[in-house]
């Protein structure tokens, strides 16, 4: 597909719009009990958090490549397997997951504090540090919030991902987007790296910083992990949404720019 940046100028504006219309519609039609608020908060949050990510990279055309749109979308595979995970028993790991944020808020903080009596400084008038411990304090009293260092479900992503049956996606998703976010050398050494012009130097290789095409499969895989993550919610409560699959319009649309392009190449081939 050419880099034609009038074409999506118009898909973009309007697969935002619908994808963010499918997150409203599913919460409307998603009962909350207010005795489980906490878990209807971390619910939303995840998928809202799936829908920001998606339309955060649709937005941005100019990272739809191998440096940067992976970082995207790990984060976005890693969402999938934490909401999978705790729709397996929503109450108690959304309190897990909760409390697990607030107490690595908490270490934030007492980590700024520290380097406040460090400086000579008098950490009470730190307005980070303030306004940390007044969010904190409006979801749980600071000094009742524990500090966990380790995983926050107590297990390793994969083994998360393996109770919540997308183990497929952490083998074929989340490992090799890994590659690109943690900066692994099965990365770097693809895209970071080309051989030496000099015969004499044994091949070596030397940095580039190369600039990569644009690929809207980056967008389109997006797309997917909401459509992915929307699924699963609907189907864990039983919910029957209104609005209609933005991941369906905008695989139509892309395929029309897929077949115009064609066309037009067709036509300025040679007889």
């Amino acid at each position: 597909m050419s880099n034609d940046w009038a074409k999506l100028q118009d898909i973009i504006p309007t697969y935002v719009e619908k994808v963010r219309a499918e997150l409203s519609d599913r919460w409307r039609v998603w009962s909350v009990n207010l005795a489980q608020a906490e878990l209807h908060e971390v619910i939303g949050s995840l998928l809202a958090r799936q829908v920001t990510l998606a339309t955060q990279l649709a937005s941005a055309p100019s990272i739809w490549n191998a440096h940067m749109a992976p970082i995207v979308l790990r984060s976005m595979t890693d969402v999938h397997i934490t909401l999978a995970w705790i729709l397996g028993d929503p109450w108690d790991r959304a309190k897990k997951f909760i409390l697990y944020g607030l107490g690595q808020e908490k270490l934030v903080l007492e980590h700024r504090k520290a380097q406040a009596k460090e400086d000579g400084r008098d950490p009470g008038q730190d307005p980070i540090v303030t306004a940390g411990e007044v969010w904190l304090s409006s979801q749980r009293f600071a000094f009742l919030t524990g500090v966990n260092v380790g995983s926050w479900s107590g297990l390793q992503v994969r083994d998360m991902a393996q109770e919540a049956g997308c183990l497929d996606l952490y083998r074929y998703a989340y490992l090799p987007f890994s590659a690109a976010t943690h900066s692994m050398w099965h990365h770097t050494s693809r895209l970071n790296l080309e051989y030496c012009e000099n015969p004499l130097h044994r091949y070596h290789r030397v940095p580039i910083d190369p600039d990569l095409d644009v690929d809207p499969d980056y967008l389109y895989r997006a797309a997917r992990y909401v459509e992915k993550a929307f699924r699963l919610f609907d189907a864990t409560f039983a919910l029957q949404p209104e609005a209609p699959s933005a991941l369906g319009w905008l695989a139509n649309s892309l395929d029309r720019l897929r077949s115009t392009d064609q066309e037009a190449d067709d036509e300025l081939a040679p007889e």
